[in-house]
């Protein structure tokens, strides 16, 4: 919802707050900024916090990103709390499907990372219902004829499209209060007996137990692997760890300026006098022949 609400929101905050097309185009981009440097530190918290307090911390800073921009009243807090949603974004990205994967058993395990998939794209599904209902709204106060009262209620709109996203980030953070640690991870901190309850929630005992015995396992011999490995450490800076680390950020480089993301957040502008040029002035690009 945090990449999708802004699409519904966008052609009324451009008409109520004044901002310019470049204020606007970073304002729609920086919760895929905010979603880029809090997934670098997302594995490093979610190991030092746990997946449990990183998920509900994540909850909670989309939660606070709500008000933050539904009550904003310049492109200094806008810009902000679009920010908290990506930094939001960024880690439930990287902490949801890294529980999944070590709570669900194999059999479920594939099932409930397609399921993580398709909630988000639920959430884009929902964001664009939500515009369409507050376009209708808008339309039905425009054929009043009253321009102020328009622009007073296109004012309106897109706090209040806003506000509607608030619901699920609060049911988010409810859910990750409910659930059990990861069991893996408690693992790793040495706590066996929190491991074999947080199995024992969705299993029989007997399958928790053999469960809990394969993790240990495991971990006893990834330790056994880093230390060896710690006695040949090669320097991360090697052409064997530098080549494929440089191909993975140009490819989801490419992939965020080309992909759908660069869509969405403008599915709702209509062509105008010029296009394409002026929607490529709307996303911060430059007028192919402006030279």
């Amino acid at each position: 919802m945090d990449v999708g609400i802004i699409a519904g929101a966008l052609p009324y905050l451009e008409a109520a707050s004044g901002l310019n097309a470049g204020q606007l185009s970073f304002i729609v981009a920086a919760v895929l900024l905010g979603s880029v440097i809090s997934t670098l530190f997302a594995g490093i918290l979610a190991d030092w916090l746990g997946r449990k307090r990183l998920m509900a911390m994540s909850g909670l800073l989309f939660v606070l990103s709500i008000p933050v921009i539904a009550l904003a009243d310049g492109y200094g807090p806008l810009v902000f709390g679009r920010l908290l949603q990506g930094v939001s974004a960024g880690l439930i990205g990287v902490v949801v499907p890294l529980y999944l994967a070590e709570c669900l058993g194999a059999a479920n395990r594939g099932k409930g990372t397609g399921i993580f998939q398709w909630m988000l794209t639920l959430g884009i599904v929902a964001a664009a219902v939500i515009g369409i209902y507050y376009s209708m709204r808008v339309e039905a106060v425009s054929k009043l004829g009253d321009a102020a009262q328009l622009l007073a209620f296109k004012d309106l709109a897109w706090r209040r499209i806003f506000w509607v996203s608030l619901p699920p980030g609060i049911l988010f953070v409810v859910g990750s209060l409910l659930v059990a640690e990861s069991p893996r991870w408690l693992i790793r901190r040495g706590r066996r007996d929190a491991a074999f309850a947080a199995l024992s929630r969705s299993r029989s005992e007997k399958q928790a137990m053999l469960e809990l015995q394969e993790m240990e396992a495991t971990d006893i011999a990834e330790r056994a692997q880093s230390s060896a490995a710690g006695q040949t450490r090669e320097s991360v800076l090697s052409r064997k760890y530098v080549t494929p680390f440089v191909l993975a950020c140009i490819i989801l480089a490419c992939n965020q300026a080309t992909g759908v993301n660069s869509i969405i957040g403008y599915n709702t502008k209509h062509p105008a006098p010029g296009w394409p040029f002026r929607r490529a002035g709307a996303l911060g690009l430059s007028h192919p022949h402006a030279r």
